[in-house]
């Protein structure tokens, strides 16, 4: 498996898991009004956007490898 191909898949899973953890947030919140739901989703939703960020620049610097 070569680099690019295991930050493809590394990525997507984690973007995926965080972005789960936001939606799961979301629903304990409705459920419970609790303060650590609010806080599932705003790790969520950070770490989400902040591994979509790493993934674009990652993708761009694979690109230029032969």
């Amino acid at each position: 498996m070569s680099l690019r191909v295991f930050h493809i898949v590394f990525i997507t899973v984690s973007v995926a898991l965080t972005l789960y953890l936001a939606v799961w947030g979301v629903r304990e919140f409705m459920v419970s009004r609790s303060s650590l739901a609010v806080s599932m989703i705003i790790f969520g939703a950070v770490g989400g956007a902040t591994l979509i960020w790493y993934g674009k620049r990652m993708f761009h610097k694979l690109k230029e490898l032969p």
